[in-house]
């Protein structure tokens, strides 16, 4: 079980990595076994994904930092800031002349200050920040090869206009992928295209990571729907762990399970506590297709459901799969359609805060699936339009939703 050191900046590839003193510069050249565990300096900032390898019972890949300062940065976008990096075309519409490997969902400008605006038709750019990518629909018409054209609306050059430029592009389907018995803590992933990790698996442990500016690519042009979650289990989790993390500016959901339907596996000893959740498009936590078993949502302060970048140029209800229903809530639990045999799970203990095209928590399931539940010793702000829709009924008052549906009991409002 051999720990490695990896410091991009000085290290070295002749070193071993296997101590502090000697670390390699890339991880990739290495062997790793179960039990071994990859750490990287802190204050280290990689422009790339995380290449992750699964363990063994008992003996998981561990992905982590060393050192002092600052979490170890995953970056998953091309900078392109600089006068030099754009040209204007006609008045206050500027190219980006760097090439993007897919098609760019969000454009960060000055480390998240503020966000670039997707407009799906290239006419439409008229607001500053306003931009258009030519293969927004590419994968959809079956045309990788397309050239891009991607167009932002400037008043000036964006080099100049903002300190820093990142094009947020689908270059990858994810920052890292989950696989069986992996711990990968203390990292901060920043600026994916799609999603933060995504994968399938047992024993999987995420804690004390940072995600950031997580999603925006198009799922689908004709729909007008875009797509992104930070933390994605697809069909199988058992034995998932997403504990301390802290989400910001995530498109869709911060953390999600779900599978195509029936063939999901429900998720069993699924747990997400003490977390930050703040500014989403989707959900804090999104759960569908299968009640979960041995289940639990937990300590977790859930803030801004329903604003940042996945609402700039929406016309609400933001487009979604279940439009015209709103969209933006904390919890969002759809498409499960029964109960799951010894199901349960449980949503206690948490702070959900403003949520102000949204609910709470919005449930969409079946009654049957609902009864599965135990919802309770949660402190909710007030809503007078939406505060929690459970049961086929919006509710606005914690108490007669409390009251109807047996929940919540010695849940109250945030003083």
């Amino acid at each position: 079980m051999a720990v490695y050191y990896i410091d991009n900046k000085l290290g070295k590839a002749e070193n071993d990595g296997l101590s502090a003193e000697f670390p390699k510069s890339d991880y990739r050249t290495l062997s790793i076994n179960a039990g071994d565990s990859v750490l990287f300096k802190r204050g280290s900032f990689i422009r790339g994904w995380l290449d992750t390898t699964g363990g063994e019972v008992g003996a998981p890949v561990t992905y982590g930092a060393y050192g002092d300062g600052d979490a170890p940065v995953f970056c998953g976008s091309l900078n392109v800031s600089g006068e030099s990096n754009w040209r204007e075309i006609s008045k206050n519409v500027w190219e980006c002349i760097p090439v993007t490997d897919g098609d760019v969902g969000n454009i960060v400008f000055d480390c998240g200050k503020s966000y670039g605006t997707l407009r799906w038709n290239k006419e439409d750019l008229a607001e500053q920040g306003d931009f258009w990518d030519s293969r927004f629909s590419a994968r959809e018409d079956k045309d990788p090869g397309r050239a891009q054209q991607l167009l932002v609306y400037s008043v000036g050059n964006p080099g100049l206009v903002y300190e820093d430029v990142e094009a947020v592009s689908y270059a990858n389907r994810c920052m890292g992928r989950l696989q069986s018995n992996m711990v990968i803590e203390n990292l901060r992933i920043i600026n994916s295209g799609v999603h933060g990790f995504a994968g399938a698996g047992e024993n999987i442990t995420i804690r004390n990571c940072v995600f950031e500016n997580i999603g925006g690519c198009v799922w689908s042009r004709k729909l007008e729907i875009r797509f992104g979650n930070a933390i994605e289990l697809w069909i199988h989790a058992i034995n998932v762990t997403v504990e301390g993390c802290s989400f910001k500016s995530v498109y869709d959901s911060c953390v999600t399970h779900q599978g195509p339907g029936d063939q999901t596996v429900p998720a069993d000893r699924f747990i997400c506590k003490n977390n930050i959740f703040d500014t989403y498009g989707m959900a804090a936590f999104e759960y569908r297709d299968m009640m979960t078993r041995n289940s639990v949502f937990e300590g977790n302060i859930c803030k801004n459901a329903g604003c940042g970048f996945a609402m700039q140029g929406e016309v609400l209800p933001r487009k979604s799969e279940i439009w015209p229903q709103p969209m933006g809530h904390h919890i969002f639990l759809w498409r499960i359609p029964r109960a799951t045999e010894g199901g349960e799970l449980k949503i206690i203990n948490n702070e959900f805060g403003p949520a102000p095209v949204g609910a709470a928590i919005y449930s969409i399931i079946s009654p049957e699936a609902e009864a599965q539940m135990v919802i309770n010793n949660n402190k909710y702000t007030e809503n007078e339009i939406l505060l929690i829709r459970f049961g086929g009924v919006n509710y606005s008052s914690l108490e007669e939703y409390s009251q109807a549906s047996g929940n919540d009991k010695e849940s109250a409002y945030i003083l």
